[in-house]
């Protein structure tokens, strides 16, 4: 998450203006009982422990610090659970990661967590609650009260932070029953841990501390368990949304941004790896950007063997000095941690995958295992949206011409004559273009020799044909040219130029029909109709029925190698 310098000042200003007075009241205000520095010691070590085995419910981090903190509340008072509020917090935010910045993050809870302890401690005491009490009656009543005032004081902060630091108010349910609940669950073990120490002293720690931290252990080691199963299973659920997707950019553009939901990552990088040797970019997200145009990494496209990328399995560069082993790359944005995967299938490397982010240690053993299911389904998906491409290629190719057929073409027109009649171009036209005398050419050089001129009337014409336009076969001999906002004019005028360049051309072609098979040239002249939207026509079939009808009356019947206009008296030809 980036943070404006501005905000970070006005976040310290404020933590300044907050936390130390707050501090000097809890001092003064609410003076702590004797303190019993063994005690306190031991407590603080079963703190700590215990921040560092927080658990992960459903995305949310829960850490179970209270029980500790409201006990040292109870015997020690505000000031004594102030401080262990602030070293706890310290703890967890020191063991989790996260875009903000350290600082930032400390800031923010500090000056958070401190008018909590003051509320809730002010509304214990003045609530008739007693520090050091031994009345069951009145730590269970006001220590509810104490609970309930400082989970409810801690949601309501949170939630103003949040519309400072977002312009809105962003309730997070789930987060708010969470804390709650939690908090009502640990006051019964915050009671009898303060009770127990009152009446056995550090003992205690040995009939409900040692066996909390017991239970807690193996909470957390069935909580990772099932944060595995989590992931995997929603690494399943992406496999299939992968599977699903048809074309070969949608299926990266998938990968890239769900990925984001099971492993963190600030940029992330698709490379192919063509012939073993060659790097080339399909895409990379940077700053949640989905885009070809790379800003923040630079490599070399030559593949080494020493330039830090294994071709068999995923690997974690946990610092920025560990990433400088990735030697062929150049991250132009500051990098804490990355990680590299191959892209695999049937053995083969043919692409890896580079995730970067700015903290160190981000990724963790747990985000490889997911990465390595992931790249699977990614490389199984790519070679059958290749496919899939391919063959839609294929069914809207003329496969001796490499042109469009007229299966393209027709769909073409169609979605042609909906941009004109919704007013996104101005008018449409057709030049329908045919051979003069194909069939002859067949007959004295062989069909093979008829095909070597098609294909290179092909090339000739695709020379011809503006960005927007498309050119087909439409079958035969016949070609097609679609031309979006061009007039009937400017269809001419082109139509014209393309009936010259035929005529001056030469084409050299082998006859397949003589023995000896020497290069013959051969020169054409073709027929061209033109028909216009809104003019002559206003529908598709319709233009193209025009335009042929040009090229036949107004072209061939006018004698050939002409150019025929519909919608002109007679058809006239040019």
């Amino acid at each position: 998450m980036e943070i404006s310098r501005k905000f970070q000042i006005i976040t310290f200003i404020t933590w300044i203006v907050i936390v130390p007075p707050g501090v000097f009241l809890a001092f003064t205000l609410f003076p702590s009982k004797e303190i019993d520095w063994l005690n306190l010691s031991i407590l603080f070590a079963v703190l700590f422990v215990t921040m560092t085995m927080p658990l992960q419910i459903k995305n949310i981090t829960v850490s179970l610090e209270r029980w500790i903190t409201f006990t040292v509340f109870f015997q020690y008072g505000v000031f004594a659970e102030l401080a262990f509020t602030q070293i706890a917090m310290f703890i967890l935010l020191f063991s989790k990661k996260s875009d903000m910045p350290f600082l930032q993050r400390f800031f923010v809870n500090s000056m958070i967590f401190t008018p909590i302890s003051l509320a809730s401690g002010a509304l214990f005491h003045y609530a008739g609650g007693v520090i050091g009490s031994t009345d069951f009656f009145n730590i269970c009543l006001f220590g509810l009260l104490y609970a309930t005032s400082y989970t409810i004081i801690n949601s309501g902060l949170m939630q103003l932070y949040l519309y400072f630091e977002l312009g809105t108010f962003t309730l997070k349910e789930k987060y708010i029953v969470w804390d709650f609940v939690s908090t009502m669950m640990l006051l019964p073990f915050s009671i009898s841990l303060y009770f127990l120490n009152e009446h056995f002293g550090n003992n205690a720690i040995l009939l409900i501390g040692i066996p909390f931290l017991l239970v807690l252990l193996i909470a957390r080691m069935y909580n990772r368990s099932d944060n595995l199963n989590d992931k995997l299973s929603s690494a399943g659920i992406i496999g299939h949304q992968l599977a699903d997707r048809l074309g070969f950019e949608d299926v990266i553009r998938t990968f890239i941004e769900k990925l984001r939901d099971v492993v963190p990552y600030d940029n992330a990088y698709v490379l192919d790896l063509r012939a073993g040797e060659h790097l080339i970019t399909l895409m990379g997200s940077e700053g949640n950007m989905l885009s070809k145009e790379l800003h923040d990494i630079s490599y070399n496209p030559k593949k080494a063997l020493d330039d830090g990328l294994d071709s068999n399995v995923p690997k974690i560069f946990s610092t920025e000095k560990e990433a400088r082993a990735l030697k062929s790359f150049e991250f132009l944005q500051s990098v804490g941690s990355v990680m590299t995967a191959p892209i695999r299938r049937n053995q083969k490397t043919e692409g890896f995958l580079i995730l970067t982010s700015k903290r160190k240690q981000m990724f963790q053993a747990l985000d490889l295992k997911i990465v390595d299911v992931l790249t699977g389904y990614f490389a199984t998906s790519l070679v059958k949206a290749r496919y899939y491409e391919k063959t839609v290629e294929q069914s809207q190719r003329c496969g001796l011409t490499k042109l469009h057929n007229f299966r393209y073409l027709d769909a073409k027109l169609d979605e042609e004559m909906i941009q004109f009649h919704i007013g996104r171009t101005r008018s449409l036209s057709i030049l329908m273009l045919d051979i003069d005398h194909f069939k002859s050419i067949n007959d004295t050089h062989g069909h093979q020799s008829g095909n070597d001129l098609l294909n290179a009337l092909a090339r000739l014409l695709e020379s011809f044909v503006p960005v927007e336009a498309t050119l087909a076969r439409y079958g035969g001999e016949e070609f097609v040219i679609a031309l979006p906002n061009y007039g009937k004019s400017e269809t001419l005028q082109l139509a014209e130029k393309i009936r010259r360049e035929v005529e001056s051309s030469t084409f050299r072609i082998i006859p397949d029909l003589s023995k000896e098979r020497k290069p013959v040239d051969v020169h054409l002249t073709v027929s061209i109709g033109v028909a216009s939207v809104p003019e002559d026509a206003g529908d598709a079939k319709e233009l193209l029925r025009n335009a042929d009808r040009a090229l036949y009356i107004g072209g061939k019947q006018a004698g050939r190698n002409k150019v025929g206009v519909y919608g002109r008296e007679d058809l006239q030809s040019v």
